[in-house]
């Protein structure tokens, strides 16, 4: 019971669901399913990425709701939602996919399409975002449409109504890291650090995260500034970048930086392809979140596989996967004197980050690797074709 699936992403610039598809590709294929990835035709990272990885990548005028104030983007929205559907339609006959993964609660198209063209639905459920009434309004479209649903985390099995309440099968899955790809590594450390002119003994604090609202980056700002007060050797570092529609975002944090005149300024490394390289030149990872943002964020799981200590927000699904006191520190969200505090404390105990980082990357080797997401998304592939077929036959 397997074969093609059409897996739908609305955005255009690299994220956790290309992350994911083009991680899972081959322990997917092994169990006889194989990734089309569809992506909008615009500007953008994801679909060079996916191809230069060898993922059957689509190019399509896909529609998405955008966050945004501006009532014409709404109405743009709506009235696209006609042309999206038709338009992965043909992606779906094309590709001969009886299958389509769809991600979020706001771009249902692929579903639409999918019951038109009698193919599966998994719904993808991956972060907290969506305000209440959204959600509200959206899950019966996904009662009705989805024939299994995923989500990676239990925290937002619960926040979306629990099993019982969505009538269809759901499953639960975490992020998949390759381990072998993202483990410690002393010549990485040494190399970034090289690369950047950062000496080997000092004090690194880094973030890899998308310059967006959610992500917070500003309060990791702030938690620099207080950092250096009291370390002023310290260096801090954001791998990421703001995609088109956050530019004036990511402005916003390179002239937040500059104002706090650090004594070695926060290097903006930009988007990396080889993120593994990083994790390993920090002492700290943080994750600044904010409440209904996250699902459980992928660089948490990374920067454990590769040893080092994780300092995050206590948002949506993540202290599924950092354990306080185990693997990281867990702060609540909005507080970045909390968040300061809690990297002094690691980078002043050495002894404390070792057993810190040490067990995040057994954590990582038990629990974070691409065969059990894999394996969790194929037992949610045939129960959604299992549905299907008991839907189609009127059980």
């Amino acid at each position: 019971m397997a074969g093609r699936v059409l897996w739908v992403v609305h955005y255009p610039h690299y994220g956790g669901p290309h992350n994911e598809a083009l991680r899972m590709r081959e322990a997917l294929a092994r169990r006889g399913w194989e990734i089309v990835v569809a992506v909008p035709d615009e500007p953008g990272s994801a679909a060079p990425r996916l191809r230069e990885a060898g993922v059957e990548t689509l190019q399509l005028p896909l529609g998405r709701l955008r966050a945004s104030a501006d009532p014409r983007l709404l109405l743009r929205y709506l009235r696209d939602v006609p042309v999206t559907v038709g338009v992965l339609e043909e992606a779906i006959e094309r590709t001969g996919a009886t299958l389509v993964v769809i991600g979020g609660l706001v771009n249902p198209h692929g579903a639409f399409a999918a019951r038109r063209r009698g193919a599966a639905v998994v719904w993808q459920i991956v972060d907290s975002r969506a305000p209440a009434l959204v959600r509200r309004l959206a899950l019966p479209i996904v009662r009705r449409y989805a024939d299994s649903v995923l989500f990676d985390g239990e925290t937002l099995v619960a926040l979306h109504g629990g099993r019982e309440r969505l009538g269809r099968p759901a499953f639960v899955y975490l992020p998949p890291v390759d381990t072998a790809r993202f483990s410690p590594s002393p010549e990485r450390r040494a190399e970034v650090r090289a690369e950047l002119g950062i000496p080997a003994d000092a004090p690194v604090v880094g973030t890899v995260s998308v310059l967006t609202p959610m992500k917070g980056v500003e309060s990791f700002l702030e938690t620099a500034a207080r950092v250096a007060a009291e370390r002023p050797g310290a260096r801090f570092v954001v791998v990421g970048a703001a995609p088109e529609s956050h530019r004036a975002y990511g402005d916003q944090l390179r002239r937040q930086a500059e104002a706090l005149s650090l004594p070695h300024p926060v290097v903006f490394a930009g988007e990396q392809s080889d993120v593994e390289r990083w994790y390993p030149a920090f002492d700290v990872h943080v994750i600044t979140s904010l409440p209904r943002s996250e699902g459980t964020t992928t660089t948490a799981l990374e920067a454990q596989a590769c040893g080092i200590p994780v300092v995050a927000t206590r948002v949506a699904a993540v202290p599924e996967v950092v354990e306080d006191g185990v693997t990281g520190l867990l702060v609540e969200p909005e507080r970045p004197d909390l968040v300061a505090a809690a990297v002094l404390r690691l980078l002043g105990d050495g002894n404390l980050r070792s057993r810190l980082g040490a067990a995040g990357r057994a954590t990582a080797l038990e629990r974070f690797g691409v065969e059990a997401a894999a394996a969790v998304h194929a037992r949610a592939y045939e129960a959604a074709l299992e549905h299907a077929r008991s839907r189609a036959s009127g059980r």
